[in-house]
């Protein structure tokens, strides 16, 4: 990761010490607060406010996960758009929606090839191709079945090894063998193709459906062998559920494989209120932490919902970036 530090007022770059804490600007926005351990010239003699290209290295005490946006944040603006956008915030990587107004079943028939130029044309990865799947249904799983297959095929051409999916509705507490039973039966058809093509399923923890809570994600990993399977750790989601993150990246840390990132509350009447990274039920103090104790070093992906993000996209994603840089500063 490359960019320019912004030295901070009252730091003194002549001390002995092994870290120091700086304003990480990348693409002229200062997105990033955190620990850098070299630099391309040397740090002595710089008065505040001046800039150095500098490289941000692995290792302690920093966290280096890549950051990506998960499209959807951006639904307000046309593909095209999200994905300069995404690269103008200082943002890695994309997490593409599977779905409209952004990359759906006839854009991935009709023209992947354009979709997956305009992002390498942006500097970005693709962190994962994210599918809002639904497989409890019999009388729709052949269709979604080959809808996921599809996806699945273009992994490759994206350049990304994760594709994300969504088991259904209903909740785990709400459901019942006929619902498993008809997962069961797509996963037994995925997991092969997903296998042949060089790509890992990170099935999301997702609300009000199969995997909203720990004990029906287990239930899942537990239905299928090998690793191909594993999962899109929403953390904010395993909160909504009650569910405790200790327990949740102790279970579930050796098999995340992707993760969503976002805060918010519900109400007395179960609807879901998304606020600031900041301001929610999770603590990503907390969070972050785990996230270094266990290892994990991929995609930190924000997904930044509810009213913010409709009226004020742009604005929502840089909010959320900075706030997850200044967690991840702390560790």
């Amino acid at each position: 990761m490359v960019g320019f530090l912004m030295v901070d007022q009252g730091i003194s770059l002549d001390q002995p010490r092994p870290c120091y804490i700086f304003t990480y600007v990348h693409r002229n926005s200062p997105v990033n607060l955190c620990y850098v351990k070299a630099t391309r010239e040397p740090l002595s003699g710089l008065s505040s406010k001046t800039s150095v290209p500098v490289r941000i290295l692995s290792g302690d005490p920093v966290l280096t996960n890549p950051i990506s946006l998960f499209s959807q944040c951006l639904f307000a603006l046309p593909l095209t758009e999200a994905i300069r956008a995404t690269s103008d915030l200082g943002f890695e990587a994309i997490e593409l929606a599977c779905i409209a107004p952004h990359f759906d079943e006839q854009a991935a028939r009709q023209s992947p090839e354009t979709v997956a130029e305009s992002i390498q044309l942006q500097g970005l990865k693709v962190s994962a191709l994210s599918l809002f799947s639904s497989f409890t249904d019999p009388d729709q799983l052949k269709e979604q079945i080959a809808a996921a297959s599809h996806y699945i095929r273009l992994a490759p051409l994206f350049e990304t090894e994760i594709v994300k999916i969504t088991p259904g509705q209903p909740a785990a507490v709400h459901a019942n063998e006929y619902h498993w039973d008809s997962f069961k039966q797509a996963l037994d058809c995925l997991i092969p193709l997903a296998e042949d093509m060089g790509v890992r399923l990170a099935c999301e923890t997702h609300m009000r459906q199969l995997t909203d809570t720990l004990a029906g994600t287990l239930r899942m990993l537990d239905s299928v062998s090998g690793e191909t399977l594993g999962l899109t750790v929403d953390f904010s989601n395993m909160s909504f559920a009650g569910e405790s993150m200790v327990d949740v990246f102790d279970r579930l840390s050796c098999r995340m494989y992707n993760t969503h990132v976002k805060n918010g509350t519900v109400g007395e009447d179960g609807s879901w209120h998304f606020e600031a990274l900041d301001t929610g039920w999770t603590d990503y103090d907390e969070v972050m932490g785990l996230v270094k104790g266990s290892g994990y070093t991929g995609y930190l992906t924000v997904e930044c919902l509810g009213t913010d993000a409709r009226d004020r996209p742009l604005q929502t994603a840089t909010r959320d970036l900075v706030s997850l840089n200044e967690f991840m500063g702390r560790y």
